[in-house]
């Protein structure tokens, strides 16, 4: 099963920070996660799609920048899910 970590305010919406959840892709393992707890899935999905701004990182890299949702994921590779960062000053 592929280690899901959550960051931020999503960590709010899950029984623990650090999950471990089967499935074959970031999209199938992130739904597996999700399916159940309606804050989380609304936090991380708009309908089946990603939230603009929620980042999803397998071994370090943006799934957008390979297959997105349908990145092929192992039982020992790692997702990282953040929420949208806002703020600062300029």
């Amino acid at each position: 099963m592929a280690t899901i970590k959550l960051f931020g305010n999503l960590r709010d919406y899950a029984a623990t920070p650090i999950n471990n959840v089967p499935g074959q892709t970031v999209g199938e393992v992130l739904h597996a996660l999700c399916g159940g707890n309606q804050e989380l899935n609304t936090a991380v999905f708009d309908g089946h799609s990603l939230r603009p701004h929620v980042r999803v990182m397998l071994g370090g890299h943006d799934i957008e920048l390979a297959q997105g949702l349908e990145t092929p994921v192992s039982e020992t590779d790692t997702i990282a899910v953040f929420p949208p960062i806002a703020g600062g000053n300029e």
